[in-house]
């Protein structure tokens, strides 16, 4: 009796997630649908907080900054990030007065209130395996860390949204077996990180942070709607306007913070 009744647990449970999963999509089918044209007012910052960390372990510190351009990194992210956002049928604009910006469900504020780039020294341990032992080469790699807080609102404020990322020095090692030494041989090359490269980041996080923020809103309504039917279960999906398809989510995306 107690493994039928286990069975029929299972089956409920199983049921329930796949009505869930379906009402998901049908809910996100349904804000892109009923959303072919958006209106968002995005404000990104006149200013990023820059700064360069001192390694006082390894006594050294990174020098991919020096040069570097807040101005250029932000005016090249917002551009990226305006024309992403058309792809998904949402137009960028700046209002023309500040304090009266319509918000609702078709006309969006966004706001990147704050953006912190640091260049800092990573340690970096490559580890390296054989049949009887165990090796591991320690490399310290240039590494420049952004962190962004973005605000929105659809209508209603949405909490803080944080977003971290790392842009780190290409790094590749390679092992041989010397049949002569009987010795394994460990080589590594690294790529370093340049100025060009931050710049090029940029456009990274441009395309990234409005991918997060279609989806994000997508998500909000699809929670919100779920949580009116009586579903407490959500899977975050991800939109992808190239192919007019849904999927569910296998990254991150911007994570909220209640204040």
């Amino acid at each position: 009796m107690k493994s039928h009744f286990a069975s029929f647990v299972g089956f409920v449970v199983i049921g329930l997630l796949m009505s869930s999963c379906n009402t998901e999509q049908k809910l996100a089918k349904k804000f892109v649908a009923e959303r072919p044209h958006i209106a968002a007012a995005v404000y990104f910052p006149e200013s990023a907080e820059v700064k360069t960390e001192y390694n006082t372990q390894h006594g050294k510190k990174t020098e991919v900054l020096n040069g570097f351009s807040q101005d250029l990194f932000l005016d090249v992210m917002y551009n990226t990030y305006a024309d992403a956002m058309k792809v998904y049928g949402v137009e960028v604009y700046v209002p023309e007065d500040i304090d009266n910006v319509q918000v609702d469900s078709v006309h969006w504020l966004v706001m990147l209130s704050r953006m912190e780039i640091s260049g800092r020294i990573t340690e970096y341990e490559d580890y390296l395996f054989s049949d009887t032992d165990e090796f591991s080469y320690k490399h310290l790699l240039n590494t420049v860390n952004v962190a962004s807080w973005f605000e929105v609102n659809d209508g209603e404020w949405k909490p803080v949204l944080f977003c971290e990322h790392n842009l780190i020095d290409g790094f590749d090692s390679n092992t041989d077996y010397s049949i002569w030494t009987q010795k394994i041989d460990y080589s590594y090359t690294i790529d370093t990180l340049k100025l060009k490269d931050v710049y090029n980041y940029a456009v990274y996080l441009g395309k990234l942070y409005a991918g997060y923020t279609y989806d994000y809103m997508m998500n909000s309504f699809v929670g919100a709607e779920m949580k009116k039917q009586g579903y407490a279960y959500q899977t975050l999906l991800r939109y992808d306007p190239y192919r007019k398809q849904l999927r569910y989510a296998d990254e991150d995306g911007f994570m909220e913070i209640w204040e």
